[in-house]
């Protein structure tokens, strides 16, 4: 009896866990309020194919499987859903199941409340499914559309609020193909100046019908004749212009596909751009708006505004356009940068807007390099570093300004040590002081006065003046140097160095601070391009020259100017007043090799007599020997001072 009663209780076990089971299966996993969260469950893990497999028999005859799965998976996925949340709002037995969605999109969340019937098929509910399943409103005629609202780019801006880099209405120059003649290619390349077959590539794009029309090129201004050519036409776009064009290439940079490519482009790019925003829609199908399900509103890129004076910028490279050269200005009492010039140059607007593969092949195999940023480079020095030398060795008492140090003629050796290696210099002169010497631009002297002050000395002050260190600019810069890479390796190479020989390398804009300090009691600048709130003068190097050696080299930089003999007299213009550096150095693979060339530079202070507009310049040109050495640097600087200073 036992054994018995055990197998009954065992079999009302059964009974009661199958019991439960179609209990569930009939009236929990099957009440139209579960199904409606499994359906979303299985929306959220994107499961589109098992998603149909819940679709009663009419929905399913309306919709194919794939298409199905396509078009949920074109929407949800288009918009970009995440942290899908569905609450059932109705009673989970009832057929009409209401319930509420919140989703993440790309812009932004979407939320709405709906529902959604169910009918029993076979003891299961499915869902009576149409296209209001995905939005409230969306019929299968309509479209779930996700647009991009595009963020403004910022303006670049001079000192005076002048246009650098902006947005502006040009030329958009294309073809419809349908109007063409069999002329129009060769026509249009001829008159553009430019390769048929890059013509016809672009006609060639899949895209393109007979209606279409087929850009080719885009310029600011267009020759009339194009509109001679059949199936030409001119419309008008928006684009990214630079009104200086190749005068500020280097420093403005470029775009391309909205992102900076080069210059403050680049720097700032992310300042610039903004940020895009996003808006989702639903539109009928002649593309009318009938919903808006979420917006993201853009950011439209902040507005830099840059100490640059535009008028300094364009007549330095309108000067020195046709030459290799770097060129910056500063003004000496606030650090404010007025003038990054490098030639040659580049077109902005032809890399932004598009260029074709011939033009780029030019541009980039050019002997002469108009992409390399020459001012961001190291170049060696020549006499420009000798106010420096100066102003060290008296700062650090190892001379005075008055000491003679002796007249050695044009030709001079420490000792036989030396061997047969000489400094030599061009002029001969009496009384070899420190003025004298820069009035002359002695080699001999400052080779001396490198000497004097030693090798240690010299090294400790190059270092506390930013000698291989980075510069706090906004651009990176090449770091200045000297000797080799365990400093001055020789005598002869510290000697050397005094006069920017030597392997002694330095920076146009870390010149430009250095020699700031002779405008600002010794207190080397901290060099600034962009206007900031709060971005007064900043301090980089704190008394690196005594008041001393400020006051004498100034006086001597201008006698350079004044003093018939100085070796940039040439640069004199009544009612201004110029003090100034020029410096000729040599490059060359030996001290025996004589096919090298030479560098001139010219470092200058000037303003206006009676005013306190003074612009301190750095300028430098590649390929002098044989054109006047330094002396034809002075001359183009005497026209950049004429046309800018007295305006």
């Amino acid at each position: 009896m036992d054994r018995l009663k055990k197998i009954w209780i065992g079999i009302a076990v059964l009974l009661a866990a199958a019991g439960a089971f179609l209990f569930y299966k009939n009236h929990i996993a099957s009440n139209p309020g579960s199904r409606l969260v499994t359906y979303m469950e299985l929306l959220d893990e994107g499961r589109y194919d098992e998603m149909y497999d819940m679709l009663d028999k009419a929905s399913q005859k309306s919709i194919s499987k794939k298409d199905f799965i396509r078009r949920n998976r074109n929407i949800y996925e288009g918009i970009s859903m995440k942290n899908l949340e569905v609450e059932v709002t109705t009673k989970k037995r009832e057929e009409n199941v209401g319930y509420q969605v919140h989703m993440d999109t790309s812009a932004g969340e979407i939320s709405y409340q709906t529902e959604t019937k169910f009918v029993k098929e076979k003891g299961s509910y499915r869902m009576c499914w149409d296209d209001s399943v995905i939005f409230p409103d969306l019929t299968a005629e309509d479209k779930v559309r996700v647009e991009v609202l595009h963020a403004q780019r910022g303006t670049i801006t001079d000192k005076n609020g002048n246009l650098l880099a902006g947005e502006g209405k040009i030329d958009s120059v294309g073809i419809v193909p349908g109007k063409m003649d069999n002329n129009t290619i060769s026509r249009m390349a001829a008159i553009l100046d430019m390769d048929k077959k890059e013509i016809q590539k672009d006609l060639d794009q899949t895209w393109v019908t007979d209606e279409s029309f087929v850009p080719i090129c885009k310029m600011d201004g267009y020759p009339k004749e194009l509109l001679s050519v059949a199936g030409v036409m001119v419309s008008k776009t928006t684009e990214r212009i630079y009104p200086m064009g190749e005068a500020a290439a280097h420093l403005i940079g470029y775009v391309q596909d909205g992102e900076g490519k080069a210059g403050l482009e680049k720097l700032y790019d992310g300042t610039l751009k903004g940020r895009d925003g996003r808006r989702i829609t639903i539109q009928d199908k002649n593309g009318r708006v009938k919903k808006k399900l979420a917006v993201k509103a853009e950011e439209d890129g902040e507005n830099i505004q840059t100490t640059i004076d535009s008028s300094l910028q364009k007549a330095l490279y309108d000067q020195f356009k046709d030459n290799k050269s770097a060129h910056a200005a500063m003004n000496p009492k606030t650090g404010e940068i007025l003038a990054l010039v490098s030639t040659p140059s580049y077109d902005s607007e032809a890399l932004s807007w598009g260029m074709s593969q011939e033009q780029w092949n030019e541009l980039s195999k050019d002997p002469d390099h108009p992409m390399q940023n020459r001012w961001k480079g190291t170049w060696c020095p020549g006499s420009s570093i000798k106010p420096i030398i100066g102003a060290i060795g008296v700062t650090e008492g190892k001379f005075t300004a008055d000491e003679d140090f002796g007249d050695s003629g044009t030709r001079w050796q420490k000792d036989k040590s030396w061997g047969g290696y000489f400094v030599t210099t061009l002029h001969n002169y009496k009384k070899h002081n420190l003025s004298n010497a820069l009035i002359y631009s002695d080699n001999i002297y400052f080779a001396k006065a490198a000497l004097k002050i030693g090798k240690e000395v010299l090294t400790q002050k190059l270092n506390d003046i930013g000698f291989g260190e980075k510069v706090p600019f906004e651009f990176g810069l090449t770091e200045s140097s000297y000797g080799g890479s365990g400093g001055f390796e020789t005598e002869v190479q510290l000697a050397d160095s005094g006069y920017g020989q030597g392997k002694m390398m330095v920076n146009p804009i870390h010149m430009l601070s250095i020699y700031s300090a002779f405008s600002n009691d010794g207190n080397m600048l901290r060099p600034r391009l962009v206007k900031a709130k709060n971005s007064g003068k900043k301090v980089w190097k704190s008394k690196v020259f005594s008041q001393k050696a400020v006051k004498e080299i100034k006086s001597a930089m201008k006698l350079v100017v004044e003093d018939p003999n100085g070796t940039a007299h040439a640069v004199k213009i009544a009612k201004l007043d110029i003090a100034g550096k020029t410096g000729t150095a040599e490059i060359k693979e030996s001290k025996e090799d004589t096919k090298g060339t030479e560098l001139g530079w010219f470092v200058t202070f000037t303003g206006k007599n009676g005013g306190d507009d003074t612009v301190e310049m750095v300028s430098m040109t590649e390929d002098v020997k044989g054109r006047g050495g330094s002396g034809y640097v002075v001359d183009k600087t005497k026209k950049v001072l004429e046309a800018y200073m007295q305006n």
